[in-house]
């Protein structure tokens, strides 16, 4: 199999899940689809973390534009015993990480700075639009 956007993506993000306690790692679109994700991570379990976390970072994003905060940094919410890590990956694009409930939050942040960096190369997962309209109706 060629190599391909995609393909280094998840070595990429499979490199991430090896730091102590990341348990696993998605790269998703704004609009909270799944682009990529870790091998660690089901398929059904990506899409409602995708989803959840392109809510979580549009609430973020809502609050700094309401009180005139700039733009999302990242957005950090810690469970009983999870961490969930969310930060802008390029435009259009996400990158979600959690870790367990012993994860260090400075290294999951640093190790999602520099993985945000070297994927800015391979994305910029484009903005779904409408297909063409066929006879005045837009295409699914």
């Amino acid at each position: 199999m060629e190599p391909t956007a995609h393909n280094d993506l998840t070595w990429m993000l499979d490199e991430l899940t090896a730091v102590d306690q990341v348990l696993h790692a998605l790269v998703l679109s704004t609009d909270g689809l799944v682009v990529q994700k870790s091998r660690s991570l089901p398929q059904d379990a990506a899409e409602l973390l995708a989803a959840a976390a392109s809510s979580l970072y549009s609430v973020g994003a809502g609050v700094g534009r309401r009180f005139e905060s700039g733009p999302v940094d990242q957005i950090i919410v810690e469970f009983h015993d999870r961490t969930l890590f969310i930060a802008s990956a390029g435009e259009n694009a996400r990158l979600a990480v959690l870790g367990d409930e012993e994860v260090d939050m400075g290294t999951v942040a640093y190790e999602m700075g520099r993985l945000v960096t070297r994927i800015g190369q391979y994305l910029g997962a484009e903005r779904r639009t409408p297909q063409a309209s066929v006879n005045g109706h837009a295409g699914r």
